[in-house]
């Protein structure tokens, strides 16, 4: 047995020292699923023991917790047979070498035309489809049983080869669970998925004429979905609302999920085209193994200026008419309305938001005051896009703004409830993301005896739209004035425009 000892440098504790090793047998062959102990006394006194056990290649890799240096033993067991050695371990020192060997496999086990080890020979597909897809849902693997100079055993020679699955999705089966050899020393399993998709690994496994056991590596192959299903076929933009009006070349992405009708990922590679009635958008895809896939959509012309800013996604892909007997038919009425070599699509609207507004009312800095604030994109009077902020300050003596002063906006939602396609209509939180109050009001500091006076209120916007900021200013006369035109400032560049009803809108510059 080889052993390395030393830090661990995989990212352990800091007092990890990591034992790995390679057991082998009489004849320097790797002993597979022999114990190993690993004793030593920890900093606190008490005894401890780590097992492990050695893999296909008669390896072992074990983390022990020691802060200084340590002796430890090292005990390895199979078949009755038993080696030990004893070695000092520290955190702080490198790998040394340990070489211990179990006498077992002697060379009447080595003679060639024995068995001695077990091979991947042919594998007839590296995935298959679940069950009832419509594609190849078994495959077929060869294994080889050898000697001790790789060629195959004969007849005379022949064994029982075991067949397991060390992991697998659930439904998948072996058929037959157990093959002699042939003459050629092979035996073959077929693997036949069932409905879930997912990751599957084959054993094979015999004995030594000693009873000694061996196996081969793990063979792995995927079990993939079948063909998408409307019910599970699902679109999302990284956003509803972007800044698209702002300028040329602006983008977000769109995300497509793709599933069959057990709900698994579809077989990597299952195409998804996409159109876009405003901007560009990427023409198609092909998902991944997660039934996944994104595109980008770009500002660009023609923009949705006839729809009041709202743009449509569609994407579509061929489905698959069968039933889907494990979805709620409330959730997904009338699954099987398309089918195979039909199109299943879906489609997302889009709202193209331009550059931000502000309208406010009264527009002067009074105390006392309730303030009706509207900020939205000054192209449709949309809402602006998520993560916008929209901050309200009051300076003054004693003062302070109340309400909705530290607002950050969510995403544009929208509904298409009358079925006649997506407009600047369909917003179902306009008022939300659109329209706020706050007020203007005393508050008492006992350690300030000026009178409470309000000098101004600041409003300002930020967010991926642009950026906007108000400045209200008292008027001369302690009272609300809409006309006075010495009552509010803004970014420069920014227009202004008073409305009937005593109030004011101001456009940030358009760059």
């Amino acid at each position: 047995m080889t052993v390395g000892l030393g830090c661990d440098l995989g990212g352990g504790g800091s007092g990890d020292a990591t034992v790995t090793g390679t057991v082998v047998n009489a004849t320097d062959d790797p002993v597979v699923g022999a114990e190993v102990r690993i004793r030593f006394t920890d900093g606190t006194g008490d005894r401890v023991e780590e097992k492990d056990t050695t893999d296909s290649e008669g390896q072992f890799s074990k983390n022990i917790d020691v802060d200084e240096p340590t002796e430890v033993t090292i005990t390895v067991l199979e078949q009755g047979v038993e080696e030990e050695r004893t070695q000092e371990v520290s955190p702080d020192v490198g790998a040394s070498n340990l070489r211990l060997k179990l006498e077992i496999g002697g060379e009447e086990n080595r003679e060639p035309g024995r068995p001695t080890d077990i091979v991947l020979q042919d594998q007839s597909a590296s995935s298959i489809r679940v069950q009832e897809s419509g594609g190849t849902s078994i495959v077929r693997l060869t294994f080889q049983v050898v000697d001790s100079t790789g060629k195959a055993i004969e007849a005379d020679q022949a064994v029982d080869v075991d067949f397991r699955f060390g992991q697998r999705p659930e439904g998948t089966s072996l058929t037959p669970s157990t093959v002699e050899t042939n003459g050629q020393g092979q035996a073959t399993v077929n693997v036949s998925s069932g409905k879930e998709a997912g990751v599957v690994q084959v054993v094979a496994q015999t004995e030594r004429p000693d009873g000694a056991a061996f196996q081969s590596k793990p063979v792995g192959l995927s079990v993939h979905g079948g063909l998408p299903n409307k019910c599970h076929f699902s679109l999302a933009p990284e956003r509803f609302n972007f800044p698209g009006l702002i300028d040329l070349g602006v983008t977000t992405s769109i995300q497509v999920f793709v599933g069959d009708k057990y709900g698994n990922p579809v077989v990597p590679g299952t195409s998804v085209s996409f159109s876009a009635n405003a901007g560009l958008i990427g023409g198609s895809l092909q998902t991944d193994d997660q039934g996944q896939g994104s595109v980008v959509l770009t500002s660009a012309q023609p923009l949705p200026d006839a729809n009041g800013g709202v743009g449509t996604v569609r994407a579509a892909t061929v489905g698959t008419d069968d039933v889907n007997t494990i979805v709620d038919p409330d959730n997904c009425p009338d699954p099987a309305d398309t089918g195979n070599e039909n199109t299943i699509s879906k489609t997302i609207p889009i709202v193209f938001s331009g550059r931000p507004e502000v309208e406010v009312a009264p527009s002067s800095a009074e105390l006392g005051e309730t303030y009706d604030l509207k900020v939205r994109d000054v192209e449709n009077g949309n809402p602006l896009a998520p993560g916008t902020s929209i901050q309200v300050q009051a300076e003054g003596t004693q003062v302070k703004a109340v309400g909705n002063t530290d607002v950050t906006l969510d995403d544009t939602a929208l509904s298409d409830d009358d079925g006649d396609g997506f407009d600047a209509g369909d917003i179902v939180n306009m008022d939300q993301t659109t329209a706020f109050t706050f007020r203007v009001v005393k508050d008492p500091d006992p350690e300030v005896s000026e009178t409470a006076e309000v000098e101004t209120v600041t409003i300002t916007v930020d967010g991926p739209n642009g950026n906007l900021e108000v400045v209200l200013t008292s008027t001369s006369s302690g009272t609300s004035t809409a006309s006075s035109t010495q009552s509010l400032t803004s970014t420069e560049g920014a227009t202004v425009r008073r409305t009937a009803s005593g109030g004011t809108v101001v456009r940030a510059p358009q760059e």
